[in-house]
């Protein structure tokens, strides 16, 4: 033996060094993918935790500030009757969605007017 490999062994190491390329090249783009979403929640968490700094300063709440606090708000259908009246409401912020409450947490429950409390249940 010369110290040359054979075309047959030539051609198999070939062929798994293609392979291993395209499965790095693959794996590359996914892990720039990743870390592009990654850098993309960080700044949307710097920019939600600015607005809730703002909201937490404010002495009276202003349209533009919930504009920019909150994305979206789902209300649902009242269920029960009188007393027993439910609402769930479902409150979307811009940057991080919707928040789940611990629901190890007390419940917060307020009197908004005469008649009407509102009680924040935990999930």
């Amino acid at each position: 033996m010369d110290g040359k490999v054979t075309d047959e062994w030539f051609m198999h190491m070939s062929r798994k060094y293609e392979e291993e390329r395209i499965e790095l090249r693959t794996k590359i783009s996914k892990l720039r993918e990743q870390q592009e979403q990654l850098n993309n929640k960080e700044k949307e968490k710097a920019l939600f935790v600015s607005a809730v700094r703002k909201f937490m300063e404010m002495e009276t709440l202003t349209a533009p500030l919930l504009h920019e606090l909150i994305d979206h708000i789902d209300i649902y259908e009242t269920e029960g009757t009188g007393k027993n009246r439910t609402q769930r409401i479902v409150i979307h912020y811009r940057f991080v969605g919707y928040i789940e409450i611990p629901s190890n947490a007390d419940n917060y429950k307020a009197d908004t007017r005469q008649g009407v409390a509102v009680e924040y249940l935990t999930a």
